[in-house]
């Protein structure tokens, strides 16, 4: 009689700590490349990156080594210095070299920019995420997105609530395959290359790891290369008045 096969995926605890441990790597991610104000730059420091080193021991090693190499280019940083490295990558307002926006990658023209950022918005609503300040494809949102979605993976697990996990998990793969991964690889490969061996060197390297992991993870396409294209005038404009307005 032949030998009943033997089920060796990990149990839901397992699969919970490591959806969360995933949800705390790219809620990291997603808050290195928001604008590093000193109160934001503080709580990194002082709550966030703390914790995702607590909790990412089920990470993929790559992904740990990154998150040490992280720290050590942070430790004793100073804040404004941090602020300047962050504008000469990205500038003020809208970056040419490094723009953080899946729509400079991807959508050359008005009309499949607004089909991506309506399925954005579809995507962030089903999952009752709102975004308020920033424009839903910046690289900081899909990341903070991803951990949304890894969060609720884990917490559907840890109640054994494996029908609500996987729609979590099915989200993610559509996700990844449609928005993040087309472009990101691109930005963090142009982050590193600007950056050098400066802090945001270093964030670049965690976010590729994160998303290389990810990939292999779920069988998809890591690719890089992909070239922005030029800012719309008019979108710099609308973008830099709201920065003006905001800073009064």
């Amino acid at each position: 009689m032949r030998d009943a096969a033997i089920d060796v995926r990990p149990g839901p605890v397992v699969q919970a700590n490591q959806a969360l441990a995933r949800s705390a790597g790219f809620q990291l991610g997603s808050q290195l490349l928001a604008y590093p104000t000193p109160a934001a730059t503080e709580q990194l420091l002082g709550e966030d990156l703390p914790f995702a080193e607590a909790v990412t021991g089920s990470l993929p090693e790559p992904v740990r080594e990154s998150i040490r190499r992280l720290r050590a280019a942070l430790a004793d940083l100073d804040p404004d210095l941090l602020e300047g490295e962050y504008r000469r990558i990205f500038s003020h307002v809208h970056s040419a070299d490094c723009p953080l926006y899946e729509t400079d990658f991807i959508a050359k023209d008005v009309w499949r920019q607004s089909q991506e950022l309506a399925d954005l918005a579809g995507f962030y609503r089903a999952f009752g995420m709102e975004v308020e300040g920033e424009r839903p494809d910046s690289a900081a949102v899909e990341l903070e997105f991803l951990h949304v979605l890894a969060f609720k993976a884990g917490w559907a697990l840890a109640r054994e609530e494996a029908d609500h996990a996987e729609v979590c998990e099915r989200a993610e793969v559509a996700f990844l395959r449609d928005h993040a991964l087309r472009w990101i690889p691109s930005l963090v490969e142009r982050i590193a290359a600007i950056a050098g061996g400066g802090p945001y060197g270093a964030v670049a390297a965690l976010i590729r790891e994160l998303l290389l992991a990810e990939a292999g993870r779920r069988g998809l396409e890591f690719s890089t290369g992909a070239q922005p294209a030029t800012p719309d005038p008019e979108l710099v404009a609308a973008e830099g008045a709201g920065l003006c307005e905001a800073d009064t």
